[in-house]
């Protein structure tokens, strides 16, 4: 569900999860063509939320399934957890439009939602400009 080049996806370890909530991807340098003058190009603006966001929903989900497992003698299928992770992440988004819309009410947040959710949306370019706050929006994105 990382709709950024995977060289922005950080290498994940228990440092990584432990710290997610100051995680941002990497300043793309690209070799071939930086010069003394080019400046490195930063990662598209959303992409440090989304990443923050898709590990630690990731990690909860993965310590949930787990207590299920071991306590209650619980077995998920790959449907049910695919299932499961597109249902957190939808939860997620749901949380982010109703804080920028009602919560927050600010144009630069509606922005960073905007942005952070812009790749990862189900059927993004049929959606309409105001997408944020149509109540018909859902994350999906088809896994490899």
């Amino acid at each position: 569900m990382w709709p950024h080049r995977p060289n922005l996806w950080p290498e994940i370890t228990l440092g990584t999860i432990m710290s997610c909530g100051t995680l941002s991807p990497p300043i793309i340098e690209n070799p071939e063509i930086m010069t003394e003058n080019t400046p490195p190009q930063h990662p598209p603006k959303g992409a440090k939320c989304l990443l923050q966001i898709q590990i630690s929903e990731a990690t909860y989900l993965i310590w949930v399934l787990r207590c299920e497992r071991c306590i209650q003698g619980q077995t998920h299928t790959t449907c049910e957890v695919k299932t499961r992770w597109k249902n957190t992440i939808n939860k997620r988004l749901t949380n982010d439009r109703i804080t920028a819309l009602i919560i927050t009410r600010d144009k630069k947040f509606r922005t960073l939602v905007e942005n952070t959710w812009e790749g990862v949306l189900l059927k993004e370019m049929d959606l309409p400009p105001d997408w944020l706050q149509n109540c018909e929006v859902l994350v999906g994105r088809r896994l490899p």
